[in-house]
């Protein structure tokens, strides 16, 4: 009886420390996680903003920046999920001339603590998706990036990210951080793992 009490105890044990986990990560990020049910019945999950990356633009002018606009994003289909980067191209630059057209984005790769993460970039099937975000400058493209809920959480952890979008051609822009923490995905990360079902691997 007592060591079926203390195995018992154990257990509970373990369970408080898993939920104080996720509590305390969810506490990490200040953004809240938002739900949204789409005409087609999927319910999106999704933080209040993206966050921001810049690169300067001084062929154009010295204050000119481009923007890239980075935030996960889950879609719920009757219980099968799927999770993304949202990714937003966007511009200080007055891009209509065709000389000064941006490069089109094939990948993003990230650079986890020395490790590279590669993201082939997609456009989005339905409108959906696409208008979850909104970027505070404007956004000439917005992509997506297939990622497991395991990556994300290895970008919310790396004390070190770094940013490139290789073209289709393979030129590479680097971006870096303007607004916001990677540990701000620390919410959604910490609420959509609680969700997950059991043997999930996304």
């Amino acid at each position: 009886m007592t060591v079926l009490t203390t195995v018992s105890r154990r257990r509970v044990g373990r369970s408080a420390l898993a939920a104080l986990t996720l509590w305390l990560a969810a506490c990490a990020g200040e953004q809240a996680l938002h739900s949204r049910l789409d005409e087609r019945g999927r319910t999106w999950r999704s933080l209040d903003a993206p966050l921001a990356l810049a690169r300067p633009a001084p062929r154009f002018s010295r204050a000119a920046r481009d923007y890239l606009y980075l935030a996960p994003l889950e879609a719920n289909n009757a219980g099968a999920r799927r999770h993304y980067l949202w990714v937003g191209l966007g511009t200080t630059v007055d891009r209509r001339w065709p000389w000064a057209a941006p490069a089109d984005a094939a990948m993003l790769l990230l650079t986890l603590d020395g490790t590279p993460l590669a993201l082939p970039l997609d456009d989005w099937e339905t409108a959906e998706g696409a208008a979850l975000y909104r970027a505070s400058t404007p956004v000439y493209a917005v992509r997506r990036a297939s990622v497991t809920l395991d990556e994300l959480a290895r970008i919310v952890a790396a004390t070190s990210v770094e940013a490139l979008v290789v073209a289709p051609d393979g030129a590479v822009a680097e971006y870096t951080l303007w607004d916001g923490r990677w540990s701000d995905w620390a919410a959604f990360v910490a609420g959509t793992a609680a969700d997950r079902p059991l043997g999930a691997s996304r």
